[in-house]
C-alpha cells in the first residue's frame, strides 16, 4: 500500500492520537492498515487485582482508554483473577481477589475514563467467568501456545511478574502462555500494555510466525512511569511511598512529591536535553501524566503568570534554573491534587467504594504477615465416573499403535478384572496435544479410536467391564475447578521441581503443562493405584515423586484431601520388540503394529533378533508367552526332529503362557531359532490376518489408520526439515 493511498483510506487524527499512546508501536505500517481495515477495533490491557491502584494504572491508563475509544475502539479490560492467584496475590484467594477487581472499576469510574458504563466502548471481563465459559477455545490455545515454545523462551517473559527465572513457580511458567493465549481469545487487534510487557507481546508476534498467521496485533506499549526514589525505574506497589496511589491524601501527595528524588543535572555544569539520562521523576509525571491529559497547563506561580502549554519549554526552563525545585514540586503537588480530588471524593461519599478501599487495604496488611498457603479442594468427576478405581493412563500419542503397546494394556485391565477391581482406562488428549506441536484433535481422536479398538480385538478386553475416561471430557466437565487445580499444583511446587532432571531450557513448555495436568488428573480421578502405559513409563518417578510433594504442602478444608493415597503401579511390561534396538531409518521392522499388513507377518518373525542359546533376549519367545494360549505347536522336518508341541498351561485367551519347557530346549540348542521363527510367523499371519480383516470392515477405524498414516507422514517431514 502505497502512502498516497494509506493517506486517503485511514484517519490520519486516529492514526497520530494512537501512536501518542505508545512510546514504543510494533508496527506502525499495521497500525494504518488497522485502521484502513477496520472501522471498530478491539485494544486490551490485563490487570491483576493485587491491591491498590497508583496513578499510572489510574489517570494515566484512563486517558489512554479515552484516546483509544475516541478513535473508534472498544477497550477490554481483561480484570485477571486467575493471573492474580498463580502470582500469590491476596494470599491466592480469589474471594478476596474480585473484591480487589471490583475496587479497581471503581477507580477508574471516578479518574474519568469516558464510556465505563457503555461496552461498546469499554468492556470489563473477568478472567476466570470468560475461561471457564469458554474452556474449551481457551485452554486449547493456551497448550498450543505452549507445545511451541521451549523453556528458556517463555522464561524469558517472567519479568512480567517481577520473578526471577530462577526462583518461579511451576504455576508461573503458565503465566506468560496464558498472557500470550488472551491477546487471540479476546480477538485483540491492539495490544495496549506497558513497555514492561514487551517480552511476552513479542512471544505473541512470534506465534502468529508460527502458525502462520498473517494478521498480527499491534503492539502499542505505554511508558513505565518512575518511582518516586532515586534508581527506581519502575514504581513498585510494595514501597507505597515510590508512587502516588489514587486515593492518596491531599497531604501525602504533597509529602510524597516534596520527599521524591528531583535532580538538575546527571553530571555538574551539563544540562541535559532530556529526562531519559536525567531520570528525574518529578518530570517524569509531569511529562507522562499531566501533559497527557486534555488542554492541560502547567501553571508554575499563578501570581506571576508562570505557565506552561507543553513539556518541552517547561522541562528546558527548569534544567537551566529557571524555576526551582520547590517551586516544580509545589506546582506538581497541587496539579496531582486535583486530578485525583474526584477520586478521593468517589470513595468518600460512595459507601461501597468506601467498603471496597477499606477491604483492599485491610487484605494487603493480612498478605504482608500471612504464610503462604496453597489451598485446594478436589475438582468433581464427570457425572458416571467413579473414583478410588485402578487408573491406567494410555500412551501419547503416536503415528503407529504397537502390539507391545496393546498387550501391555490389555494385560493391566485383566489382572484388575481377575480380583474382580475396576478398571479405568485414562485418554490423555489434552496431555497428548500439549506437548506435540504437530497433533490436532482429528488425529488424537483418531490414534485412541485405534488403540481401543486394538484393546478389543487384539488384546481380548472385554470394553464394558472397564471404565473409559477422556481427559479433555474430565476437565470440561468442570473447567474451572480443574484448572485451579492444575494452578494450584504449580503453586505448591518450584519450576525446577517440576522440570525435575530430565526436561531442560530446550524442552517444550508443554512438557511442564502436562505434568502438572497429570497431577490433576489423579487429584481428580482420586485413584487407588495408577498405571502409566508403555511410552509413559519413565514418567513414573517424577509424576509420583511430584504427586507426594503436592499432596504435602496444600492445605484443604476437607479431612479427605490430604489422606489420598496413591499406589503407582509399574506393570511389567510385555516387550514385543523384534530387535534390541531402533533404527532410526527402520522403525517398522521394529515391532508389529495395528496397521501392519497381514502379508508382512512372516517376513518381520523371520528377521526378528533371535541367537541360538541367547534366552536373555529373544523376542520370538515372548511372542510365544502372548499369543498362544494352552499350547504352541513347532513345525519341522523329521531330520530336524519333527514336529513337537509345547505346553504352555494357558487359555485360549491371550495370557502370559509358561513358556519353561520351551526356553530350556532354546538354551540347550535342541530348539533351533529358524524353526522356532517359522512356526511363530504362522501364528502371527493368523493373528494379523484376523486383525486386518476387522480394520477394513470397520469404516470409522479404517478412516482412524489413514488419519494415521498421514500423521506419519507429516512427522517424517517435519524430522527431515529439523
Amino acid at each position: 500500500m502505497s502512502n498516497e493511498a494509506t493517506e486517503k483510506t485511514y484517519n490520519e487524527d486516529y492514526y497520530h492520537t494512537l501512536l501518542s499512546i505508545g512510546e514504543e508501536c510494533i508496527d506502525e505500517s499495521n497500525l494504518q492498515k488497522l485502521l484502513t481495515a477496520k472501522e471498530h477495533f478491539i485494544a486490551y490491557d490485563g490487570f491483576e487485582p493485587s491491591g491498590r491502584m497508583h496513578i499510572a494504572q489510574g489517570i494515566f491508563k484512563a486517558v489512554n482508554v479515552n484516546k483509544i475509544t475516541s478513535c473508534g475502539g472498544t477497550f477490554v479490560f481483561w480484570v485477571a483473577d486467575w493471573f492474580a492467584l498463580m502470582n500469590d496475590k491476596m494470599g491466592g484467594d480469589l474471594a478476596k481477589i474480585a473484591v480487589v477487581g471490583e475496587y479497581l472499576q471503581h477507580v477508574w469510574k471516578s479518574a474519568g475514563m469516558d464510556g465505563i458504563d457503555d461496552p461498546e466502548k469499554v468492556r470489563f471481563i473477568l478472567c476466570s467467568d470468560a475461561i471457564t465459559k469458554e474452556a474449551d477455545a481457551y485452554w486449547t490455545q493456551v497448550l498450543d501456545v505452549a507445545r511451541r515454545f521451549n523453556l528458556t523462551r517463555v522464561q524469558k517473559c517472567c519479568q512480567i511478574m517481577g520473578r526471577l527465572e530462577n526462583s518461579l513457580s511451576g504455576a508461573q511458567i503458565l503465566y506468560p502462555l496464558m498472557q500470550c493465549a488472551d491477546v487471540f481469545f479476546l480477538k485483540t487487534d491492539v495490544c495496549q500494555l506497558g513497555k514492561d510487557q514487551r517480552k511476552v507481546n513479542a512471544l505473541a508476534l512470534e506465534y502468529c510466525n508460527k502458525i502462520k498467521r498473517k494478521n498480527k496485533p499491534v503492539i502499542l506499549s505505554h511508558h513505565m512511569l518512575m518511582g518516586l526514589k532515586a534508581g527506581q525505574e519502575k514504581m513498585s506497589k510494595s514501597d507505597p511511598d515510590s508512587a502516588i496511589f489514587m486515593e492518596d491524601s491531599n497531604e501525602d501527595v504533597i509529602r510524597k512529591i516534596f520527599n521524591a528524588y528531583c535532580p538538575l543535572t546527571v553530571v555538574e555544569g551539563e544540562i541535559p536535553s532530556n529526562n531519559d539520562d536525567l531520570k528525574n521523576p518529578c518530570l517524569d509525571y509531569i511529562e507522562h501524566i499531566l501533559f497527557n491529559t486534555p488542554n492541560f497547563t502547567f501553571v508554575v506561580n499563578e501570581a506571576e503568570g508562570k505557565s506552561y502549554d507543553a513539556y518541552s519549554p517547561l522541562f528546558h526552563d527548569f534544567v537551566n534554573s529557571k524555576i526551582s525545585v520547590d517551586e516544580l514540586k509545589t506546582a506538581l503537588a497541587k496539579h496531582l491534587n486535583l486530578l485525583l480530588d474526584p477520586v478521593r471524593q468517589h470513595f468518600t461519599n460512595d459507601e461501597r467504594a468506601k467498603e471496597l478501599l477499606n477491604l483492599v487495604q485491610q487484605y494487603k496488611r493480612e498478605d504482608k504477615n500471612k504464610k503462604k498457603e496453597v489451598k485446594f479442594e478436589h475438582c468433581p468427576l464427570p457425572n458416571g465416573v467413579e473414583a478410588r478405581t485402578h487408573v491406567i493412563v494410555l500412551p501419547d500419542v503416536n503415528p503407529l499403535v504397537s502390539y507391545s503397546q496393546i498387550m501391555t494394556v490389555s494385560a493391566a485391565i485383566r489382572k484388575r478384572s481377575s480380583t474382580n477391581e475396576k478398571a479405568t482406562l485414562l485418554i490423555p488428549d489434552w496431555s497428548s496435544f500439549t506437548i506435540n506441536s504437530l497433533l490436532d484433535k482429528k488425529t488424537i481422536q483418531a490414534y485412541y479410536d485405534v488403540f481401543l479398538w486394538g484393546l478389543k480385538v487384539l488384546g481380548k478386553v472385554d470394553m464394558t467391564t472397564i471404565q473409559i475416561v477422556t481427559q479433555s471430557t474430565m476437565i470440561l466437565s468442570h473447567p474451572s475447578e480443574y484448572w485451579l487445580t492444575v494452578m494450584n499444583a504449580g503453586r505448591a511446587l518450584s519450576l525446577a521441581e517440576v522440570m525435575m532432571e530430565d526436561l531442560d531450557g530446550q524442552s517444550s513448555s508443554g512438557c511442564v503443562v502436562a505434568r502438572l495436568m497429570h497431577i490433576a488428573d489423579v487429584m481428580t480421578l482420586r485413584p487407588m493405584s495408577v498405571m502409566y502405559s508403555v511410552d509413559l513409563l519413565n514418567e513414573v518417578h517424577t509424576l509420583e515423586s511430584l504427586i507426594i510433594k503436592f499432596n504435602e504442602r496444600v492445605v484443604s478444608s476437607t479431612s479427605t484431601s490430604k489422606s489420598l493415597q496413591v499406589t503407582f503401579v509399574k506393570t511389567p511390561v510385555i516387550d514385543l520388540r523384534l530387535k534390541a534396538e531402533r533404527e532410526i531409518n527402520d522403525v517398522a521392522s521394529y515391532e508389529y503394529y495395528l496397521n501392519d499388513a497381514a502379508n508382512c507377518a512372516k517376513s518381520k518373525m523371520r528377521k526378528s533378533f533371535c541367537e541360538p542359546g541367547n534366552v536373555s533376549f529373544c523376542p520370538v519367545i515372548e511372542f510365544v508367552k502372548a499369543f498362544c494360549g494352552s499350547e504352541f505347536k513347532i513345525v519341522r522336518k523329521e531330520e530336524n526332529g519333527g514336529d513337537v508341541v509345547y505346553s504352555l498351561g494357558g487359555s485360549s485367551s491371550v495370557e502370559c503362557n509358561d513358556v519353561t519347557e520351551l526356553v530350556d530346549d532354546f538354551k540347550r540348542e535342541t530348539l533351533h531359532p529358524g524353526d522356532l521363527k517359522n512356526s511363530m510367523a504362522t501364528v502371527m499371519l493368523d493373528v494379523m490376518t484376523d486383525v486386518e480383516k476387522g480394520s477394513k470392515s470397520n469404516k470409522s477405524i479404517s478412516n482412524a489408520f489413514k488419519c494415521l498414516k498421514a500423521f506419519d507422514k507429516k512427522v517424517a517431514k517435519a524430522g527431515k526439515k529439523k
